[in-house]
């Protein structure tokens, strides 16, 4: 179904979280490039996890008891809106602190399908693609929909 796509056609280039900064400087690339994370590169410049705003805002914002009871939420909760101190505390962590180990990377070469297997396989909406060990940038399902729709478009002129 993929084959004539190719992940070069996608990928998002962006920088990356690097030991040192703050979880504010890596929602800054993140946000800059429109990804939801981008890889996390260790004091010895190898990628070392990823950092992934789902996996900070759970972590920081959301208490484990509202995901449970979210059902039940109404649209006024006072007393749980974080505070702006609360706010720049979160923003003022080391990146280091919140690191997800598990990065899942392809190659430029690797079929569309693939990524798009291993993206539900690690229930992510993004891989980075690497060369080797050289990072490239990210690969959103979104871009594959994108994707997906330009190669119609060239197949089909416009429709299916």
């Amino acid at each position: 179904m993929f084959s004539q796509m190719k992940l070069l056609d996608i990928v998002v280039p962006t920088g990356v979280a690097k030991h040192g900064m703050s979880i504010g400087q890596a929602f800054e690339a993140c946000v800059s490039a429109g990804v939801p994370g981008v890889p996390y590169m260790g004091k010895e410049g190898a990628i070392e996890g990823r950092f992934s705003i789902r996996h900070i805002l759970k972590s920081t914002c959301v208490p484990d008891y509202m995901i449970e009871l979210a059902h039940l939420l109404g649209d006024e909760i006072h007393h749980a809106t974080m505070p702006a101190v609360e706010i720049c505390a979160v923003l003022n962590l080391p990146v280091e602190s919140l690191i997800l180990k598990n990065s899942a990377c392809v190659s430029p070469e690797s079929p569309v399908d693939k990524a798009l297997a291993i993206m539900e396989q690690t229930n992510s909406s993004y891989i980075f693609l690497m060369d080797g060990h050289t990072y490239i940038g990210v690969v959103t399902r979104m871009g594959i929909a994108a994707l997906m729709l330009k190669h119609q478009e060239s197949l089909f002129s416009g429709t299916c």
